[in-house]
């Protein structure tokens, strides 16, 4: 048997009862255990802050336990709270089926197919009657769901706490009384919700499920999470290999040890190693062999290498990339209006790129995002540190 106290080490922040009761169940159970890692596909996106969770499944595996991935195809309409202090937009059927329409094939990077089973949740939420739903609520209480800190952070700042919020622990604590697992992993910021289905399950069903909670991928200068959804900076495994190198190259040289430690498998005697040369080492040539460990995993070593080398070229020698997106440009558009037919994003987001200087045209930097550029056919335009355009 694999080495089973080992899989509760790296990636892991808290163990609930205890990580030595979940070893012990493992090893004294004549079946493997069940865990399951619950995803909503509230974007089309699964990035690096994701693939901890996938990081760490891929342990227990190779360790004989048995995985379910959920997709939460019926919570996604409703969206999780957690970390918001205002109330999340639903979203529609259709968005969710769109949005998840790739799920698996980033899921098959770090897990391979067949060695997990797939659920969502749609199956057991979507028939349930308004009574099925009452007599679920009746084992929570009001006073369960207020301690959650955005909602408290809520009430003091007296902005609004629409009812269906509390509707989503309570769908996301069936799940497990749906699956009946013995155990559930994700994020320490999804504790609350793990936590209320370890309560259902134990309600409904007088079972005591492992909830196992992984470290989050933050920078430890400013607390926050490295991946940001809505300010646009993030690692998604959909990614091109350039594009994944280069964005990791863009963060702040803070990021590298957690990156290297909970986003990829290099063995932890190279991450101290690097911490360690980081000392007297420039930053920037150990994030490079992060960023060509992360991009390895999902593309494959020489993509990893090919990618390496041509950031190199263009950051490094000055140099254009060899090949270059093209698009058509519309003239009478404002610099901000370029940048969102060019690269896409937002308008709010493609202004705050220009201020910020991270936008030159044919090398000349521009800082008027309303200035209406005169662009030709072959114009180069950057925007951030890794993103080109050619004018066609």
């Amino acid at each position: 048997m694999a080495n089973i106290e080992a899989l509760f080490d790296r990636y892991v922040h808290t163990v609930i009862p205890s990580k030595e009761e979940a070893v012990r169940r493992i090893k004294s159970s004549q079946e493997p255990l069940t865990v399951y890692l619950g995803i909503d596909p509230t974007g089309p996106d699964i990035h690096l802050g994701h693939s901890t969770n996938l990081l760490w499944l891929r342990e227990w595996i190779a360790a004989g336990q048995r995985a379910v991935l959920l997709i939460g195809d019926f919570t996604a309409q409703i969206g999780d709270p957690t970390g918001k202090d205002a109330a999340r937009a639903s979203l529609t059927r259709a968005q969710v089926e769109e949005n998840m329409a790739s799920y698996l094939d980033q899921v098959h990077k770090i897990l391979a197919p067949g060695s997990f089973h797939i659920a969502y949740n749609s199956d057991w939420l979507s028939p349930m009657t308004f009574t099925d739903v009452v007599q679920l609520a009746s084992h929570v209480t009001v006073q369960q769901m207020i301690v959650r800190d955005m909602f408290q952070r809520r009430l003091e700042a007296g902005n609004p706490i629409h009812l269906h919020e509390f509707f989503y622990p309570l769908m996301q604590g069936y799940d497990s009384v749906a699956l009946n697992t013995d155990a559930e992993v994700g994020g320490n910021d999804q504790f609350f919700n793990m936590m209320m289905g370890r309560e259902l399950l134990q309600a409904l069903k007088h079972k005591d499920k492992l909830v196992i909670t992984t470290k989050l991928l933050e920078d430890p200068t400013t607390g926050k999470k490295i991946m940001n959804k809505s300010e646009g900076r993030y690692v998604s495994l959909r990614d091109s290999a350039h594009d994944m190198f280069g964005k990791i190259m863009a963060m702040p040289d803070s990021t590298i040890i957690p990156l290297y430690t909970y986003a990829t498998a290099a063995p932890l005697e190279r991450v101290t190693e690097a911490e360690r040369r980081l000392e007297t080492e420039n930053p920037k040539t150990i994030k490079q062999e992060v960023a060509q460990e992360i991009v390895t995993l999902y593309h494959g070593e020489a993509a990893a290498q090919e990618a390496r080398s041509a950031f190199e070229s263009v950051f490094t020698k000055g140099e254009l990339p060899k090949e270059i997106q093209t698009f058509t440009h519309v003239p009478g558009a404002s610099l901000s209006e370029v940048i969102v037919s060019g690269f896409g994003g937002t308008t709010s987001a493609a202004k705050r790129l220009i201020q910020q200087g991270a936008v030159k045209i044919n090398g000349e930097k521009i800082t008027d995002w309303a200035s209406v550029p005169q662009l030709k056919g072959g114009d180069v335009i950057q925007a951030g540190s890794h993103d080109f355009r050619k004018v066609k």
